[in-house]
């Protein structure tokens, strides 16, 4: 994985383009541009950013989970695991057809962070929501319903919660929905009813591990 530091700004030469992108100090393309293929030189370079300082997060004995039920992409996952990253998970449990953490396309987005989150893939989500609930997860579904609640009027969460996202086109296993403690939703103000199911999960991540209390 490059970063930004590893990264020049080009400027293409052609009247007709004229085209300015960033491309990897190291690209063998350096000399022409990707468009048009008209000569270009590097009129910048990007320096690296600061090395970030992580909050600290008081873990204690809670523990926060998110459940993906049959997600389609294993590009979805992969950006998943690194919100799951980046929002401190403490576990993914990959359910049906849900792609694996080694799967090269999950690699592609992951960008690492299949290596840094812990995961378990099960054959049988509703299996492995019954699992979590028997260890003292509170089951919390993410779809909208007649019974859902918007995600930014929530206040607190219990402490060891498990939240589930569900497939692209046919949303959480209806059975999952039925036995959840909870629904959840995102407001949506534009033209169309859903976000991309990655999306959500990063929002959704980010708001019960930051923006809630723990009970």
């Amino acid at each position: 994985m490059t970063d930004q530091g590893d990264h020049v700004v080009l400027k293409c030469s052609g009247t007709a383009c004229g085209m300015r992108y960033p491309s990897p100090a190291d690209d063998h393309r350096l000399h022409a541009c990707p468009l048009c293929e008209s000569p270009v030189s590097q009129v910048g370079d990007y320096h690296a950013p600061p090395l970030p300082v992580a909050p600290a997060i008081e873990h204690g004995q809670a523990q926060l989970v998110g459940v993906l039920d049959n997600i389609r992409s294993a590009q979805n996952v992969g950006t998943m695991m690194r919100s799951a990253d980046g929002a401190a998970l403490d576990h993914l449990y990959l359910g049906g057809l849900t792609a694996a953490a080694d799967n090269p396309k999950v690699a592609k987005t992951a960008l690492g962070s299949q290596l840094s989150v812990p995961s378990t893939s099960c054959k049988d989500t509703l299996h492995c929501v019954e699992q979590l609930r028997h260890d003292g997860f509170e089951i919390w579904a993410v779809e909208f319903t007649d019974r859902s609640t918007p995600l930014q009027t929530l206040q607190a969460r219990p402490e060891n919660l498990a939240f589930v996202v569900g497939n692209e086109r046919a949303g959480v296993d209806p059975v999952i929905l039925e036995q959840a403690d909870r629904h959840l939703h995102l407001d949506m103000y534009g033209s169309k009813t859903t976000l991309n199911v990655g999306v959500t999960f990063g929002v959704v991540a980010y708001w019960l591990r930051t923006a809630v209390a723990v009970l």
